[in-house]
């Protein structure tokens, strides 16, 4: 029998968990560790923490926080922030995590996403986008936490992103 997988996606800022509306207002939610904890309890499949504001500060995910979140997750997870080489990725890989989330990076160089599944494998790289609506109405694929627009159309770019691994 068919049974959805539970992946919840925790927005970090300042290492705090927070929630936001179209990518401003930011709420803070909570503490990581605690989130952790209680996904653990619900048993999701998976989590991932992305750190939203790593790219536009021009940092990586702290590799502290992957090895605390480690240390407490009993189920597979996944980090993103700030990742921009494949030695960023060695890292965040040898911190604890699973997989590693790409997004800045893999707009502005989409070779970066072959080159990466090439060294780790596909089922340890992914690739999220941002979208937003553009004055008329057409999405958009966004980066930099949402600050920077591109001109890739939402749908072309997961087509490019699959085809690159």
């Amino acid at each position: 029998m068919f049974r959805p997988r539970v992946i919840p996606v925790l927005l970090l800022r300042n290492l705090g968990l927070v929630k936001s509306v179209r990518f401003k207002d930011y709420r803070y939610i909570g503490d990581p560790i605690n989130a952790v904890k209680i996904f653990n309890d619900l048993r999701a499949d998976e989590l991932v923490f992305l750190d939203i504001t790593a790219s536009r500060e021009q940092r990586k995910i702290s590799l502290d926080f992957v090895h605390k979140v480690g240390d407490e997750c009993n189920m597979p997870f996944a980090v993103g922030g700030g990742i921009r080489t494949l030695a960023d990725i060695r890292e965040v890989l040898q911190a604890g995590a699973e997989k590693v989330v790409i997004n800045t990076a893999a707009a502005e160089n989409p070779d970066f996403v072959r080159q990466a599944a090439e060294e780790f494998g596909s089922s340890t790289v992914v690739v999220c986008m941002d979208v937003k609506k553009k004055m008329f109405g057409k999405e958009q694929v966004w980066i930099y936490g949402g600050t920077k627009a591109t001109s890739y159309d939402p749908v072309e770019y997961a087509a490019l992103m699959e085809e690159k691994g």
